[in-house]
């Protein structure tokens, strides 16, 4: 894992990064800290570029292709960042010599096959979820769960969390589906026969399902046009000036694989600092320490709290209720309904909103006046102190250190360009 972030106020930016990289297989984890995340994008550009999540692409370092870009675009200067953002991105959906088609096609089957083993990951979970719960004879529900799951699945990919469609990722148009299934559909076939075959040995009980099949498919071709990335992705951050533009902005990617010379992506977050934006701190990857740094309380307390605040709520006005005289059980029981869904939750809501609004006065909004105004070398500096109380975290609390190692930090301004440098990760 990593930890970056990247600072921006109107004159300048700083970009950070760790350099650890952890390595794991069975029986097996190591963590080194000697590894490069941050770049310059074009020579004699004010732009950097950083990676989190996965240090290749298809099997190539990022490392490497970034260099293959650079000397491609030799020093050429696009008239906005966002330019020099898609520009990349284009290099490497439009180039049959960085990734021939050969190529493509062996990445495409280990992206399903990392797709299917998702899949029997959470079918055995599901097993042992039901195994503690005693709900009977395992082998008597295993065609049943694994039906679940790969509807799990399926809906995940067809659905956003909040219930409305997910959408086709913009690089991919209509019909990649369709021409997926042409080209690959007996290898999809093969890999869905030998799922299931590898856990019918395990599980000779289980019987899938015609439809249960289709999905799986579906699932495969999917996986790849729709906007998830459930798969390992990479995220690249990009930073710095466009030729024409007198504010830095900011455009980070989630990408994954090249796939009928088309690559997987969505552009994640965007930031555009103009003459009257506040400042901009966008933490990557691991945040937690970053973002507790900057509301003051950590997101994962605030959450037991409202937990704890709503069942301490229920039960107080259930108290109330039960104790008051002259009602009747279907009185009461309507009252607590009513309560529940209307003064109760309001009240907690307002609860939490002034809490909210209390921690961006009083600890965020000092803080983001103090980064508006910093000097390109104060901004690099806080920029690295941030990454440190990740890493310092990380070596207090974990037996193994996902953060840590020098930190690249990079300092974009507008006169100097990009400047490069390292620091000790202690604090």
């Amino acid at each position: 894992m990593t930890s970056e972030v990247v600072l921006m106020n109107r004159s300048a930016v700083a970009m950070a990064a760790d350099s650890a990289v952890t390595i794991s297989g069975a029986n097996y984890l190591k963590t080194y800290q000697s590894v490069d995340k941050l770049f310059p994008l074009v020579e004699g550009q004010p732009i950097g570029v950083m990676i989190y999540n996965n240090a290749e692409l298809m099997s190539t370092p990022w490392e490497t292709i970034i260099s293959l870009y650079r000397e491609q675009a030799r020093g050429r200067a696009l008239d906005t960042l966002d330019a020099h953002a898609r520009d990349f991105i284009a290099f490497l959906s439009d180039n049959p010599e960085l990734f021939p088609q050969d190529h493509q096609d062996t990445e495409f089957f280990k992206h399903v096959a990392v797709i299917f083993s998702i899949i029997a990951e959470d079918f055995d979970f599901q097993l042992e979820q039901l195994k503690q719960a005693q709900a009977g004879r395992i082998r008597d529900h295993v065609s049943a769960v694994f039906a679940y799951v790969v509807e799990e699945l399926y809906g995940d990919l067809t659905r956003n969390l909040d219930g409305t469609p997910r959408g086709r990722l913009e690089v991919f148009p209509e019909g990649t589906e369709e021409q997926l299934l042409r080209r690959y559909g007996a290898e999809i076939d093969e890999l869905i026969a030998s799922l299931v075959n590898a856990l019918k040995n395990e599980f000779p009980t289980l019987s899938v399902a015609n439809d249960t099949i289709a999905k799986l498919r579906d699932i495969a071709v999917m996986s790849v046009t729709q906007d998830a990335f459930f798969e390992h992705y990479t995220g690249v951050v990009f930073a710095g000036f466009g030729r024409t533009e007198k504010f830095p902005s900011m455009r980070s990617y989630l990408t994954s694989s090249v796939v009928l010379g088309k690559m997987k992506n969505r552009m994640d977050r965007a930031q555009d600092m103009s003459a009257d934006s506040g400042p901009v701190i966008a933490p990557f990857a691991q945040d937690r320490m970053i973002r507790t740094f900057l509301t003051g309380m950590d997101a994962h307390l605030r959450m037991f709290l409202f937990g704890e605040t709503l069942k301490l709520s229920s039960h107080l006005v259930a108290d109330v209720i039960g104790r008051a005289p002259g009602m009747n059980d279907q009185q009461r029981a309507q009252l607590m309904q009513d309560y529940s869904e209307g003064n109760l939750a309001n009240a907690l809501k307002a609860f939490f909103t002034s809490i909210d609004q209390f921690q961006y006065h009083v600890h965020t909004m000092p803080i983001l006046r103090a980064v508006s105004v910093l000097p390109k070398k104060e901004l690099g500096e806080t920029a690295a102190s941030l990454i440190k109380l990740n890493s310092f975290q990380q070596k207090v609390m974990n037996s193994v250190e996902t953060v840590g190692g020098p930190i690249s930090l990079a300092t974009i301004t507008r006169n100097e360009g990009l400047v490069m440098g390292k620091e000790k990760a202690e604090l």
